[in-house]
């Protein structure tokens, strides 16, 4: 028993494994006290990311050499998928903050996760079996959903940049690597493979080319210099972030508080962006009277909003109207909001952009969580979650440092 306890990784496995059990009651407890979210990066969700991302980074760790290729092939896929969730939501065309973020977390993602498999997987042409492996699940995932008739994750192109983590050049692979994969999303991003529009990953491409690059100078300059460019490089780094702070979330569902009824929603587009909105088949669970107030159309940091009017001669409790226009390409989430009594009410659809022809949906009518600002007990509650988190984190990397020291080297 003791030497299951000195196992590598097995700490770490263990303290994920409780972290994720218990980021399950944490979000049903965030969900009772303060409104239901579907936002990916909420405290009790990312402490779930996370703390499996962990038990893998741990069950890897503890992995012994003797063990066949193949399953440890698989368990370091395994992990590089895990850290992709992170961007899952940009993956899937519902983006909850700013897309000027997608590359900056692309690139803190997949070389973290690369430098987990390398470290534990040795071998340069290792790297290339586990992201082909992981390559090929994904468009495997995206052929099964998209001939089911599902959304499908964008395919992540930009990973094959990993690739180039074979290269038989130690210093210059790392930045190299980084470079191919923020060359491959422009790419994907500009032939429409991947969701996220070229122009935020352009701009975030500018500054992190630039931080890539000074730190290549960084990894080539004298030993005595080195800290001095690597500082300059995380300065530049800082200040890059510094500049252009993401806006706040714009969640399609940032919460959904008690349900009043439900409604029928009609969206008919014309293929270009313009939308007809229409309510109809409204039924509450009181004889409260509805007034419109407006439609709201969200996508990341976008929000937009048209008039909603009353059809007159239509009997209680009414149909309602009212056009949008949608200005780019990608999945939206169209609200119709009413004013009744004290409350707000307001119902919602995905959209999108290029929709042709009607699409309906029957959808509760529920009052929006409206605080502007959190409650000190949301905010304790998160910041506990996201500690958690990132103590899993710095414990998940001094581990593998470690157990990277005592692994003997290897060259193929």
């Amino acid at each position: 028993m003791a030497a299951v306890f000195r196992t590598p990784g097995f700490a770490l496995a263990v303290a994920a494994a409780g972290a994720t059990a218990a980021a399950a009651p944490a979000d049903a407890f965030w969900r009772t006290a303060f409104g239901r979210d579907a936002v990916l990066w909420s405290p009790p969700h990312l402490l779930s990311v996370i703390g499996t991302l962990c038990v893998l980074i741990g069950l890897l760790t503890g992995t012994d050499r003797l063990v066949p290729a193949p399953p440890r092939i698989a368990l370091a896929a395994g992990v590089l998928g895990a850290a992709l969730i992170i961007v899952m939501e940009y993956d899937t065309d519902v983006p909850q903050f700013t897309e000027t973020l997608y590359l900056p977390l692309l690139l803190a993602t997949t070389p973290g996760a690369a430098w987990v498999i390398t470290a534990l997987v040795p071998g340069r042409t290792r790297i290339v079996l586990v992201v082909a492996g992981y390559l090929v699940f994904r468009v495997v995932l995206w052929v099964l959903l998209t001939s089911a008739g599902w959304l499908a994750p964008d395919l992540p192109v930009a990973v094959a940049g990993l690739f180039l983590l074979a290269l038989p050049v130690p210093l210059w692979r790392w930045p190299v690597a980084a470079l191919a994969v923020t060359t491959l999303q422009l790419l994907a991003s500009g032939t429409g493979i991947s969701s996220v529009p070229p122009t935020p990953v352009a701009w975030s491409a500018v500054g992190t080319t630039t931080v890539i690059i000074v730190s290549m100078i960084a990894l080539t300059v004298r030993p005595g210099t080195r800290l001095r460019s690597g500082a300059a490089a995380a300065a530049l780094t800082l200040l890059l972030v510094a500049l252009a702070p993401p806006p706040p979330a714009q969640a399609h569902d940032p919460g959904q508080g008690t349900a009043y009824g439900t409604a029928q929603m009609t969206v008919t587009g014309d293929g270009t962006g313009q939308l007809t909105v229409t309510i109809t088949g409204i039924r509450l669970t009181d004889d409260t009277d509805l007034t419109p107030t407006r439609l709201v159309a969200r996508r990341a940091e976008e929000d937009l909003t048209a008039p909603l009017r009353a059809q007159p001669g239509t009997p209680p409790p009414g149909t309602f109207t009212g056009e949008l226009a949608l200005p780019s390409p990608g999945l939206w989430f169209v609200y119709a909001q009413f004013a009744t009594g004290e409350r707000t009410l307001e119902v919602w659809v995905p959209v999108g952009q290029q929709l042709t022809g009607p699409q309906s949906q029957q959808r509760n009518l529920y009052q929006p969580v409206t605080a502007a600002t959190p409650p000190p007990g949301q905010i304790l509650l998160g910041a506990v979650l996201l500690a958690v988190s990132a103590a899993l984190t710095v414990a998940a990397a001094v581990t593998v440092a470690r157990r990277r020291r005592v692994l003997p080297p290897a060259t193929t």
